[in-house]
């Protein structure tokens, strides 16, 4: 499993991405483990999503970086509703929030960060390399 990583000063968002290809007929059927590094805090976790909502979210990024308008969100449609968010303004910063949680949901984080537009093309682009073979 490939990571794929954003990291800017103090924030790091690390993704990877397992596909089950016997499941892809299913509402659910990757897991995108997290680690986020915020400040002085950090969590891992697993969310349980589809494949088209991780395609549909990196078309989003891309949309994003290129015209600082939209958003693009993961969340799990089940579970604890764990969710990564990003979103743009007009001078070139582009805000991310989320909230991850362990599988008892004993452990929480609510992340905020502000980095700059360059920071997204990278992460963007590797995570469309990676998910091309499943562009539905």
């Amino acid at each position: 499993m490939a990571e794929h990583i954003l990291e800017t000063d103090g924030f790091t968002l690390s993704f990877g991405l397992s596909v089950f290809e016997t499941d892809l007929q299913y509402a659910v059927n990757t897991i995108l483990s997290v680690l986020v590094k915020s400040g002085g805090f950090s969590a891992s976790a697993k969310l349980d999503i589809d494949i088209r909502q991780v395609i549909a979210f990196i078309k989003d990024l891309q949309s994003i970086y290129d015209t600082l308008e939209g958003s693009a969100k993961l969340e799990e449609p089940y579970g604890f509703q764990q969710y990564i968010s990003f979103a743009p303004d007009k001078t070139g910063h582009i805000t991310v929030k989320g909230y991850l949680c362990d599988g008892r949901k004993e452990h929480e984080l609510y992340f905020h960060n502000v980095f700059d537009q360059t920071c997204l093309k990278d992460f963007a682009e590797e995570l469309s390399f990676c998910c091309s073979t499943y562009n539905m």
